[in-house]
């Protein structure tokens, strides 16, 4: 299948920390989310794809935002004018919430590569077994189906497990439809109730999961380079950090974040 795309970029979008489960074969980025595996590449204004529906990839990777008149609007920033104009394309993308919450319990004190290989041992543990092109695929468990505390410590996770074990239990799919009924800081709250779920995480969940585009995850990458080019180099906390992104970036915040993270992440 086809779909012709404006100001996008397949590989920022894929690279740039948001998605994990994903391995790329020549020009083919092979894709895993939750019960979906899939194949999709990118020449010039058209993506090309296999396994899933246009419904999906124009969810999933955030096609239906006003991205012209965001980038415009933030470009303003002249900071954020360098980050766009060296990664014009990169979208915020939109993802399962399950799959989300634990994703981003993985990234606690961790780095893409850690996170990567998690993800892919639990849902080798856990996970159904599915066939994509005459190889298996291992689908992403179901909420209550991360049960086995000693497997998922065998998923490498360490000190994570207890936490993934606990909202294993706590949530499903329900909480979280109910979650995007809400507005940001309702949503951030909740998430902060279950274990193992700070700001940040929060902030990433909210963000790449329910639509709150006014998240904005600080993480030591982000923290540094919002002192270097926002605070004169002091040293700020993060409430702060995101004090300032709601005051100046209010809505686009989280589009802020995605830029200068990538563009942070690759100078």
């Amino acid at each position: 299948m086809e779909l012709y795309i404006n100001k996008f970029n397949l590989k920022y979008t894929l690279e740039s920390g948001q998605f994990f489960r994903y391995a790329q074969k020549g020009e083919w980025y092979y894709c895993h989310e939750r019960d979906k595996t899939f194949k999709i590449k990118q020449k010039e204004n058209t993506l090309e794809f296999y396994g899933t529906t246009r419904e999906h990839i124009t969810k999933l990777f955030g096609l239906y935002s006003e991205y012209e008149k965001i980038t415009k609007t933030l470009s303003k920033d002249p900071i954020l004018k360098k980050a766009i104009r060296q990664f014009n394309g990169l979208r915020v993308m939109q993802r399962d919430p399950w799959e989300t919450t634990i994703n981003f319990q993985c990234s606690t004190a961790s780095n893409i590569k850690k996170i990567q290989l998690n993800m892919n041992k639990l849902a080798e543990h856990f996970g159904k077994d599915a066939r994509f092109e005459n190889e298996t695929a291992h689908l992403f468990p179901e909420p209550g189906q991360i049960n086995n505390l000693e497997k998922i410590k065998k998923c490498s996770t360490g000190f994570r497990a207890k936490y993934i074990h606990a909202v294993n239990k706590l949530v499903d799919d329900n909480f979280f439809e109910q979650l995007k009924r809400k507005n940001y800081i309702e949503a951030k709250q909740e998430l902060v109730k279950l274990p193992g779920i700070g700001s940040k995480v929060a902030d990433c969940i909210c963000l790449f999961s329910l639509g709150k585009t006014e998240a904005f995850p600080v993480d030591i990458w982000i923290e540094r380079i919002m002192q270097q080019n926002y605070f004169d180099n002091k040293k700020v906390s993060h409430k702060e950090i995101i004090e300032f992104a709601n005051t100046k970036w209010g809505k686009n915040a989280g589009y802020a974040q995605q830029f200068l993270y990538h563009w942070g992440r690759n100078r």
